[in-house]
């Protein structure tokens, strides 16, 4: 290959000279002779160029050779001087001109050729154009390099900015990754936190529970056995039976006695001992005792049991302590703001089970929130699950609560959120934000030193709640602060509403829709065909008005009273009792409270419910008149909604009202002391007389309010129960109870019952639609409000203001201020005049209006051979279940006038009665297993069950200590249970079928749930079509198991509108428990100490005990104070209620029946029979009486008047309820 061109000769030129000048001899030489070898390929051309470029060259080596050839001893010399001559002798055909002439064969390279001659070859032109040529070719190459340098730089910068491009997205997916692993992490963390949160809230009001139960005055560790002198002090207990009422109180465990004492004691409160103001039972157990006890349970201090699951200690007058152990700290996070455990809706679970609910923990929606309730407003988030509604609290509202909180909620995820991004910056870590607080702030207005305060105006707690879906019947869609922000959940089993304000309207409906849709779908899954009656919808406005319509067509007809009018109404329009700014509002129904009797018959008895209570009093109406005639405020904007001028400057509901009324019943107690400024108001200006309160609506002008439902149902408020020190009027006498009417007798109990008398009397039946149309009718606004003078101040209308629209936080804030402490006009429900009530049907409610047309209409003869006893009757539907002395079972008709099917009739009267017993459904047939020895079968060991699949009965006292279940459509056993370790005393199921009690010998009471769809369980046996089919109709397992008797257990009730399981014993006592909780509530205790035969309950919160060896009843409320005694003349073999709960049903050995009032004992109506004894006895939904004799005869006791029989008579009252 032959090295030309110009690139090859230059290097290998340059190089040559390079090594000769710098390196060493021995490179050098090798060098020489590499480039001799080179010479001949690198010479082979023949130009100009090449020529000149050798002639440079040669020129250079002889320059190097003058330079450097002293080097090494002169040895340098020698191989410059050769690779000199090797050079020439190589190019002598390219120097052929500079040596032309000369001798070939001469020696031109020896050493002692002179220097000259080599110069005279060099031609000096040549070397200047090769020096020329090699300074272009130079700059030519420098020009390349740079720009080639140039693009190698752009290439570089293009290349980092594509590294650094790529390394930035590598970065970005490392940390995206690392975020969305610590992301799942951080939630699964969370949801871990809150699951542990929860279980240890539960944990802790599981242990508070047995905690209590172990030292109440039933328990087994009580210091103070009952019966006792120790005082209790009671509150409201929240539980709302199907009216709305809330009759019930519960025991307040956080009571202050310096409530008691006058304020000059004030200064000695510090010095009152610890247990003085706790509860006296826990007070009276040994330090160490409760020490132990306390020790170990998740750090569960004492402070923190007093507080769990109760009331909040602010109810009380107490604040939470700031504890100084952050662990104490964290778990009163969990437990020391509980509320009622009644709010909390459980299903009955392990502790383990909160974390296995992987099916239908599946957040459906999550949203901000505020959960209002008459002690406190909660803001969290609540989460929509397919099987129950999870409420997370975050922290306690200040104010009113209203949109503001939302903008605070923000503001303090921002201020949480920008900590948590500085203490990551340094380490450039995914931030998670989590919004809630570590530490608890008590109830007062303390807020801690490292937080700013203005960010933080509200308190921090930790707190879930939960309310099964399948217990949901109604939500409805509702105002708060008059916006349509808020819903409001309804539950079937007492349980009280929740109340949930929102952010928007469209959030409150986006949720209130889910919930019903998902509360329908979990109770009719898909494949199951939808019963009509029992879905709901989401109560908007427009199914609120066909409610309130159907309502009204029942109040018409009479088939609901005048209570439960009003109660629906107040429901449809908003009127809520967790909200105290719309709590339900009630007229004022009489206008004398000063006679000593009242007469119904009178109509100056009665208040004019035609006007407003502004307008009752015509001089004081003249002052309002002229008010609005003469006064024109500018700053009220005219519109069609509101007007500048008004007759009330006050209103006939608010807050204030609310607290006036329920001074002396808690949680109001400390809610009004609060509103005070942390102490009562002056003793003259607090409620302490009825007569004087209503006087004062009529003459003050700043007084138009109204009463609430509690004047109707609720006697406890009137009465001063917990002593409280409320003050000393002016004339020197100290405020205790409400001073009351003369026709009241001093009966708070006689004074609530005639003022419901009053609402239910004809008068005001026949005129209730007028107040009606103020309140929530055509004359709440617009021109019938005007001239009905029914005209408030506009802040208390809806649509006056609108408050979305508004930027002025300050000006926002305080027309809701205005709103929620002033008043608020309910939700307008009808735009029509309301029509008049329809006048009443004695026939529909015989024991009511016409006890007399009530006789003996039939007897049905035993049957069965010998004779026996019937043991017990019932009805159910269209059938009656009698059960006879030998275990026989048997089914037969029940015709009434809406029955249009035929049947054999057995009479002993000619007359054609309206109600008769018709065919057997089911033959006569022996059921349940032998007896136990000594058992005294009765009523008490029978109840029927009614599930959605078939009817059953529950029989007991037989020798295997068990319960058994029996088919009422074929008489087969379905089911028995065993779990009481004596023999079974006593059944009773609840009027909804979901709870039976059983009562034994072994003095416990047992509640089962009974499951409402049949759970079979299939077996294989040795064959695979052989299987064993095993229905289960009760749990097998106990819900409660409630203790406290010292003897066998003689009587049950149990009621899910109470809320209670009542238990009589042979030790003289029954004992109250909570039906859903198990908690031990209060003993009554038989005047004489005597056994209890015979224990009832009236949905009205009536007790009645029967005791066989005094032949006693006493009337007990059911708050345990005693109303009234009456002996009976002989041995009662039964004691029944009327369906409508208000009256008493008896009969036994005398053959009578004897009718009884439940609120005096009074007798209404002897029925006299056959001269048989009596040993069973129902009373129907047509008020009717079937009664069992001894002799296994069955007694028909109905409405026999002929002129009765054209009027159709109701099957059976229905109830209207504000579910959807």
């Amino acid at each position: 290959m032959l090295l030309r061109g110009e690139r090859c000769p230059r290097i290998v030129f340059r190089l040559a000279i390079l090594y000769l000048c710098r390196s060493s001899l021995e490179r050098a030489s090798r060098c020489v002779q590499q480039v001799i070898a080179l010479l001949p390929s690198i010479l082979a051309a023949d130009d100009e160029q090449s020529k000149s470029r050798l002639q440079l060259f040669i020129w250079s080596l002889l320059a190097v050779r003058s330079e450097y050839g002293v080097l090494d001893d002169g040895a340098r010399l020698h191989v410059i001087s050769h690779l000199i001559r090797e050079t020439i002798n190589c190019g002598k055909s390219m120097l052929a001109t500079s040596i032309v002439g000369r001798d070939d064969s001469s020696d031109t390279g020896s050493n002692s050729k002179d220097t000259s001659s080599i110069h005279s070859i060099i031609q000096k032109d040549r070397v200047l154009a090769a020096v020329s040529d090699e300074a272009k070719y130079i700059k030519s190459s420098i020009s390349d390099r740079t720009r080639q340098l140039e693009e190698l730089h752009a290439r570089m910068d293009e290349n980092s900015t594509v590294e650094t491009s790529n390394k930035k997205a590598f970065e970005d997916e490392i940390q995206n990754s690392l975020n969305s692993i610590v992301a799942l992490d951080d939630s699964r963390r969370a949801a871990q936190q809150l699951v542990h949160e929860e279980e240890g809230q539960n944990v802790a009001e599981k242990w508070m529970h047995m905690f209590r139960t172990l030292i109440d005055e039933r328990g087994p560790w009580s210091a103070n056995l009952f019966p006792n002198c120790v005082v209790k002090h009671w509150k409201l207990d929240k539980t709302e039976d199907a009216w709305r009422r809330r009759p019930k109180l519960r025991q307040n465990y956080h009571f202050d006695e310096k409530l008691c004492l006058p304020p000059s004691s004030s200064s000695n409160e510090d010095t009152l001992p610890v247990n003085e103001t706790k509860n006296s039972f826990v007070g009276h157990i040994p330090e160490q005792m409760k020490q132990f006890l306390l020790k170990g349970v998740r750090r569960i201090t004492d402070e923190v049991i007093s507080e769990a699951g109760e009331n909040d200690a602010e109810t009380s007058g107490q604040t939470t302590p700031i504890p100084d152990d952050p662990s104490e700290s964290q778990h009163l996070d969990l437990v020391g703001d509980s509320s009622d455990q009644n709010e909390i809706v459980r299903d009955k679970r392990d502790s383990s089970s909160t974390s296995q609910e992987t099916e239908t923990s599946e957040v459906l929606m999550s949203v901000q929130c505020v959960l209002v309730t008459p002690k406190r407003k909660l803001a969290g988030n609540l989460a929509v699950k397919k099987n129950f509604l999870h409420f997370f609290g975050e922290f306690l509202v200040e104010g009113t609560g209203g949109s503001s909180v939302f903008k605070n909620f923000q503001a303090s995820i921002k201020s949480d959120a920008n900590k948590l991004e500085q203490q990551h910056k340094s380490l450039n870590w995914p931030i998670h934000v989590n919004f809630s607080p570590e530490k608890v702030i008590s109830v007062d207005n303390t807020v801690s030193a490292n937080e700013n305060v203005q960010q933080r105006q509200l308190k921090h707690v930790r707190r879930h709640k939960r309310w099964s879906v399948d217990k949901i019947k109604a939500v409805h869609w509702t105002r708060y602060l008059l916006r349509y922000s808020a819903i409001e959940i309804f539950f079937s089993d007492s349980v009280a509403p929740v109340f949930l304000n929102f952010a928007s309207q469209k959030d409150a409906k986006e949720v209130g829709t889910l919930i019903v849709a998902t509360r329908n779908e979990f109770l009719f899954p898909k494949g199951i065909s939808k019963d009509k009656s029992g879905t709901i919808s989401f109560v908007d406005r427009h199914v609120a008005l066909r409610m309130a319509e159907i309502a009204r067509e029942s109040w018409r007809r009479r088939d609901i009273t005048n209570f439960e009018y009003l109660m629906i109404l107040n429901t449809l329009a908003g009127r809520s009792y967790n909200d105290l700014t719309q709590y339900p509002v009630f007229p004022w129904v009489l206008a004398d409270y000063s006679s000593e009797d009242l007469d119904f018959n009178k109509a100056l008895t009665f208040r004019d419910l035609t006007k407003p209570v502004g307008a009752l009093d015509v001089k004081r109406f003249e002052v309002f008149e002229d008010r609005y005639r003469s006064f024109s405020d500018p700053d009220i904007p005219s519109s069609s909604i509101t007007w500048r001028s008004f007759y009330y400057g006050s209103h006939y509901s608010s807050m204030g009202i609310v607290l006036y009324y329920l001074l002396r019943l808690e949680p109001f107690t400390s809610l009004h002391r609060n509103l005070q400024g942390g102490k009562f108001d002056h003793a003259d200006r607090l409620f302490q007389s009825i007569e004087g309160t209503y006087r004062n609506c009529l003459s003050n002008t700043s007084d138009v309010k109204e009463l609430i439902p509690e004047f109707f149902y609720m006697p406890e408020f009137l009465v001063n129960s917990n002593s409280y020190h409320l003050g000393v009027k002016q004339d020197g006498e100290p405020l205790g109870d409400v001073c009351l009417p003369p026709w009241a007798k001093g009966s708070p109990e006689l004074f609530i019952n005639k003022n419901r008398d009053a609402l239910e009397s004809e008068y005001v039946s026949s005129n209730l639609h007028h107040w009606i149309d103020l309140v929530f009718g055509y004359k709440q606004r617009g021109k019938p409000a005007v001239e009905a003078a029914n005209i408030f101040y506009y802040l208390t209308y809806e649509g006056a203001v609108d408050l979305d629209i508004m930027e002025d936080e300050l000006q926002r804030s305080a027309i809701e201020d205005q709103i929620a402490n002033f008043g608020q006009t309910p939700i307008q429900i009808f735009r029509k005049k309301h029509p008049r009530r329809g006048p009443p049907i004695p026939i529909a409610r015989p024991l009511y209006f016409a006890p007399d047309s009530i006789n003996l209409s039939s007897t049905v003869s035993s049957t069965s051979h010998p004779p026996s006893a019937v043991l017990y009757v019932s009805t159910l539907d269209s059938n009656i279940v009698l059960v006879n002395q030998g275990l026989t079972l048997s089914v037969k008709m029940w015709l009434t006038t809406q029955l249009q099917s035929g049947g054999n009739f057995t009479f002993s009267s000619f007359q054609e009665p309206l109600f008769g017993v018709g065919y057997d459904v089911l033959s006569a047939r022996k059921i349940g297993s032998p007896l136990a020895e000594n058992v005294e079968l009765g009523a008490q060991c029978f109840a029927i069950l009614q599930t959605p699949t078939d009817n059953f009965l529950i029989s007991c006292g037989n020798w295997e200590n068990s319960f058994q279940v029996i088919s009422l459509s074929d008489g087969r056993m379905v089911q028995s249970t065993r779990q009481h370790k004596d023999v079974v005393s006593c059944v009773a199921v609840t009027d909804d079928g979901c709870f039976l009690a059983t009562g034994s010998y072994d003095t416990t009471v047992m509640v089962w749930e009974v499951l409402r769809a049949r759970i079979t369980e299939k077996r294989v046996r040795n064959t695979p079509t052989e299987l064993a089919r095993k229905d289960y109709v009760i749990a097998e397992t106990p819900f409660h198991i409630l203790c406290g008797h010292d003897d066998i257990i003689t009587c049950l009730c149990a009621s899910v509108e109470l809320d209670l399981v009542i238990s009589g014993s042979k030790d003289g006592t029954c004992v109250f428990h909570t039906l859903r909780e198990g908690r031990y509530v209060r003993s009554l205790r038989h005047p004489s100490g005597n056994a209890l035969s015979k224990l009832v309950a009236s949905r009205h919160g009536r007790v009645v005990l029967y005791a066989d060896e005094d032949l006693s009843l006493h009337l007990y409320s059911i708050n345990g104070k005693h109303l009234a005694t009456s002996e009976s003349n002989g041995r009662l073999n039964c004691v029944e209620l009327s369906k409508c709960g208000e009256f008493l049903v008896c009969a036994g050995d005398q053959g009578q029946i004897v009718v009884r009032s439940m609120n005096t004992f009074d007798i209404v109506k002897r029925y006299n029979g056959v001269g048989k004894i009596i040993t069973c006895l129902t009373v129907t939904v047509e008020e009717c009486f079937l009664a069992g004799t001894k002799d296994g005869s069955l007694l028909v006791y109905s409405i026999e008047n002929p002129q009765l029989r054209k009027t159709s008579i109701p099957r059976m009252k229905s109830k209207s309820s504000v579910s959807g």
